[in-house]
């Protein structure tokens, strides 16, 4: 993987920058990127190119390049950086991105904009993946109150990668935020006997398999045990793992661990498919047929949920309800889910 990483400045998300590099290693391409959001100007172009970031990347002892650019939204500077990073065969293939915390907080076009760039990283052929955290990953500033329900009940904290056509989810010990210049993460410690938890629920071209693989070959992931899950039916189950384990071998990854899992197509609970709709309530569009509003205020605001995407989509949140029940109590006490 050829990675262009949505650091921000480096320094404010130490853990996206100490996984990536464990991924490349000096021997794949990393690039940190920078977008600030403002209207160019002399003193706002030196801020985003500053050599500042790059000592500190230096400090840290991470080969990276640094890139930064300036445009009115960070959507539209993403695309920038997506169309013109790299050069020549030296061009990212992989965007990651740290996993947007305070969607329900923040404004409903924010959480569009963190959409729309998945969108178009897909778009320009990027395989994607997401880091999620339970503490969040921005250390330039306190973290939000707000913490995901998804996270609730559990000591171990969780985090996120998601792969060319879906999103993987990794659970990580705290990552320290003290205003140190060089703050410790959970990515440069020995992590021990622990598992690496990978849900590989669909053929996505191998990424969710590789870097798992990836981690395993640095040092301090190298006594993790990796565990590939997979759904399937109950009468098959052992068909289905000899296939799995067949790919895998010929992928020459040298995972053993393969459970088939009959129960991730029953029905989530009432109380979870209750809390998903709470969680997405204040995206709903009010279908009141009195109306004649409904269609123009959609296009104003493209993010709201019809009645009819919620039909459309049941048996897919449904399931993504159930995989978060699942995850739950598999993989707990995983150093790390990717999904």
């Amino acid at each position: 993987p050829q990675c262009l990483v949505l650091t921000g400045p480096p320094s404010s998300r130490p853990a996206l920058v100490d996984l990536v590099t464990c991924f490349t290693k000096s021997l794949s391409l990393m690039m940190c990127a920078n977008v600030v959001t403002s209207s160019p100007s002399p003193s706002v172009v030196e801020e985003a190119s500053s050599d500042s970031h790059v000592t500190w990347l230096n400090q840290r002892k991470v080969k990276s390049f640094y890139r930064g650019v300036v445009a009115a939204e960070l959507r539209s500077g993403v695309n920038m950086l997506l169309q013109g990073a790299g050069l020549g065969r030296m061009k990212p293939n992989v965007l990651l991105m740290g996993f947007k915390k305070d969607w329900c907080s923040d404004t409903p076009q924010a959480a569009h904009s963190y959409i729309g760039i998945l969108h178009d990283a897909f778009d320009l052929q990027y395989g994607v993946c997401m880091l999620r955290m339970r503490e969040g990953l921005d250390v330039s500033r306190p973290s939000q109150s707000h913490v995901n329900p998804g996270f609730d009940g559990g000591p171990e904290g969780i985090s996120t990668i998601s792969a060319p056509s879906c999103i993987q989810t990794s659970t990580t010990s705290t990552v320290s935020i003290e205003a140190e210049p060089q703050p410790r993460t959970v990515f440069q410690k020995k992590q021990g006997k622990k598992t690496i938890d990978v849900y590989w629920l669909s053929d996505d071209g191998g990424l969710t398999l590789l870097l798992p693989y990836l981690l395993t070959r640095r040092k301090r992931w190298a006594r993790c045990k990796v565990r590939v899950f997979v759904g399937g039916e109950m009468d098959q189950k052992e068909k289905q793992r000899e296939e799995v384990l067949a790919l895998i071998k010929k992928f020459r990854l040298g995972f053993h661990d393969v459970e088939v899992l009959p129960d991730i197509y029953q029905n989530p609970q009432p109380a979870n498919v209750h809390q998903f709709e709470n969680m997405v309530s204040r995206f709903r569009l009010d279908s009141n047929p009195k109306q004649d509003s409904g269609p123009p205020r959609q296009q104003e605001e493209p993010w709201m949920i019809t009645n009819q995407d919620l039909e459309r989509n049941k048996a897919k949140s449904l399931r993504q309800i159930r995989l978060n029940e699942v995850l739950q109590d598999y993989s707990r006490e995983a150093a790390l889910i990717v999904m």
